[in-house]
């Protein structure tokens, strides 16, 4: 694809609302505040609506608010590897709303059973941090592949819903050829 975009099987810039995917609505949880800030800021520099919550117990009240999952189009959590009984945190945050958005999870503890652990629980993706811009800037992808596998259709943001008549803008990127979308070796 021109200037090395890769779209999910069955996506491409003809199926997706035009200038997608600005507005799309990020929940993103993040308890460290200079992360949540930096995190924000590079989601909203790509187009992205951002609720912050520092948090997983405020990220579930407001996902409670609207049961009709409307509210969000992807969940982005911090996930700590402390396993013990801490109080609510990001593990369980994905095992109350999988199924109801994608979820991805990040952490700064990237051992292959925090990975595993995730996954299991339901996150469509894992990434360690740092966060890099690009994966952030490319969450969509994760969005368009997990709406496919619902059989559900990408939302345009302005109008509500997507009709199918809709032009994809020359302005998506997604990940360069030698990145890899899903995270795995």
């Amino acid at each position: 694809m021109a200037n090395g975009d890769t779209f999910p099987p069955g996506a491409g810039r003809d199926t997706l609302p035009q200038g997608f995917p600005a507005g799309m609505r990020v929940l993103v949880v993040e308890d460290d505040p200079s992360s949540l800030h930096d995190l924000t800021q590079i989601l909203e520099s790509s187009g992205y609506k951002v609720t912050r919550k520092a948090s997983p117990r405020e990220a579930l009240r407001a996902v409670e608010q609207n049961r009709t999952g409307f509210d969000f189009d992807i969940v982005m959590t911090v996930v700590h590897g402390d396993d013990g009984g801490a109080g609510f945190d990001g593990v369980d945050l994905l095992k109350r709303i999988r199924g109801r958005y994608p979820v991805i999870t990040f952490s700064s503890d990237n051992a292959v059973e925090m990975v595993m652990r995730t996954i299991k629980k339901g996150a469509c993706y894992f990434r360690s941090k740092p966060l890099r811009h690009e994966e952030v800037r490319n969450i969509w992808i994760h969005v368009v592949k997990w709406r496919r596998e619902e059989g559900s259709e990408v939302d345009d943001p302005d109008e509500g819903g997507s009709d199918g008549s809709q032009q994809g803008s020359d302005e998506i990127q997604g990940p360069s050829n030698n990145e890899n979308p899903h995270g795995r070796k």
